[in-house]
């Protein structure tokens, strides 16, 4: 093999992983992280848990539509959970950008009302929260999803309609 040959080669393949190298890069830089939280308003007297069981998360920005991501099966039981204490729901890693809507999807609510366990009925299978709110490549960006439980459990139907806040962490 030639001189010319050999350097040709080493050319060619300096060349494409620098290239492959550039697109990784491209394509990783682009990602953000979200750290979903959930929390509680203050409760109604009797009532000593509300567990609620989350099974998705859905973003909506005006570039891309909406992107589901799916929750490991999870239950909190939200009473008492602050925005100080709010408890993690998820991870997500997502594109960089502006979100205007998260759908938050409830699998079921139970609540423990004076020592009984009742399994109240979904008015809604989630939870809407229009605000809007951005992701930066390379960072964190946390939410805390605040439902209203006042609003949100009537104790006399045993209907659960998702009532919430939004707050930046």
């Amino acid at each position: 093999m030639s001189i010319k040959v050999a350097i040709s080669i080493v050319i060619i393949v300096i060349l494409a992983a620098g290239i492959g190298g550039f697109l990784y890069y491209k394509n990783t830089t682009s990602d953000g992280h979200m750290a979903v939280y959930v929390a509680d308003a203050p409760m109604l007297s009797g009532v000593t848990g509300v567990y609620i069981s989350f099974s998705a998360v859905e973003m909506h920005s005006n570039t891309s539509g909406w992107t589901n991501y799916t929750v490991p099966s999870t239950t909190i039981n939200i009473l008492g959970l602050k925005t100080t204490n709010a408890s993690l729901l998820t991870n997500i890693t997502l594109h960089s950008g502006t979100y205007t809507t998260i759908r938050l999807f409830i699998n079921n609510v139970k609540v423990e009302v004076l020592g009984s366990n009742v399994t109240f009925t979904l008015a809604s299978k989630f939870a809407f929260i229009n605000h809007p709110f951005t992701v930066s490549s390379h960072s964190t960006t946390g939410i805390v999803i605040d439902f209203n439980l006042n609003q949100d459990l009537n104790l006399n139907s045993k209907i659960f309609t998702p009532s919430v806040g939004f707050v930046m962490n």
